[in-house]
């Protein structure tokens, strides 16, 4: 049972992975013209306003472009950590620290806090969860590190 609890979780967070590599790219061909849909237009209308109002608070300030390439980003670390955690290799496990890093800075980056902090805080606790579950395996002698 524990077995399949973590390789449920490791599932839950490459399917979250996928869906930001997707909402990523789509958003990023929107702002680069690539693709032209309304819903998409709506979307990027939003982040915009949102990362125009906060242009002065910003440490490390964003442009449309670079925001939604950090949230693809954001999504192949998430994807591959998974994956990585789903084959039990220690990789994996630092990729997703690495990814949890960089949702965290976004927080940091914009100096505010809000409602996404609580899918961040669950992220934190499952990959602790996945690591007491599922965790690495030496590949050379087959035992858990």
């Amino acid at each position: 049972m524990k077995r399949f609890i973590g390789l449920f979780i490791a599932i839950l967070l490459l399917g979250y992975g996928v869906v930001r590599i997707g909402v990523g790219a789509s958003l990023l061909a929107q702002t680069l013209d690539i693709v032209s849909f309304p819903d998409l237009a709506e979307g990027v209308a939003e982040v915009k306003v949102f990362i125009d109002a906060r242009i002065n608070d910003q440490i490390f300030p964003f442009s449309l472009n670079g925001y939604f390439g950090y949230i693809l980003v954001m999504g192949f670390l998430l994807s591959v950590g998974a994956a990585g955690a789903i084959a039990r290799n220690k990789w994996g496990y630092k990729v997703l620290v690495i990814y949890l890093g960089m949702h965290g800075a976004l927080f940091v980056n914009f100096q505010e806090i809000n409602s996404k902090i609580v899918v961040l805080i669950l992220q934190i606790v499952l990959l602790f969860v996945l690591y007491y579950l599922r965790p690495p395996i030496s590949k050379i002698s087959g035992i858990t590190t």
